[in-house]
């Protein structure tokens, strides 16, 4: 058994990922397609990428549910808390340009790139049928567990507990909403 809780341990971002996924499958709202964490694990990568500060990768996710909270307590609509992640993305990839961090080799200069497309993957499911736009929102969350593997392979950009964390959740929940939606 004490084998067992320290393979849980060392797992603990995967363990997390995965039931913070299992949460938000069994709580879904199934007419909404905010694509919330899609956008959410996207402008997190591009603002702590922007500011080249791994280290700050937890801080940074957690200062972004907070705007995501406000942004949905002001709001009836996914609107405000797209709109307030929109331009977070833009200040960071400005920011990243600035400094040269997007000139970096590696995942680096992938960052403004992946985030606009998750951004418009989300921003385009809101243009279609709540049934239609889980398809992108889930292809995106896919895509994103992909870029999470990568970034935890390679050590680089994000913490590796944070990368780790982000792929259980985003493959997971992907997944799921594929299914959910077939």
């Amino acid at each position: 058994m004490p084998r067992l809780v320290r393979a849980i341990a060392r797992r603990w971002p995967a363990v997390l990922g995965l039931a913070f996924a299992a949460f938000n499958l069994a709580t879904d709202d199934p007419h909404s397609i905010t694509g919330a964490l899609l956008v959410l694990a996207t402008t997190a990568y591009v603002v702590i990428a922007a500011l080249v500060r791994p280290r700050w990768s937890w801080p940074v996710l957690g200062i972004l549910v907070v705007v995501v909270v406000t942004a949905r307590l002001v709001s009836s609509g996914p609107v405000v808390e797209l709109a307030a992640m929109s331009a977070i993305v833009v200040g960071a990839i400005a920011v990243g340009a600035v400094r040269g961090t997007f000139s970096l080799p590696g995942p680096y200069r992938w960052q403004p790139f992946a985030a606009v497309g998750s951004m418009a993957l989300g921003l385009g499911a809101l243009r279609l049928s709540p049934e239609a736009g889980r398809v992108p929102i889930a292809a995106g969350l896919i895509g994103h567990g992909v870029w999470d593997l990568v970034h935890w392979r390679r050590h680089e950009v994000v913490s590796r507990s944070l990368s780790e964390w982000c792929g259980a959740l985003d493959l997971t929940l992907g997944l799921g909403v594929l299914l959910l939606t077939l």
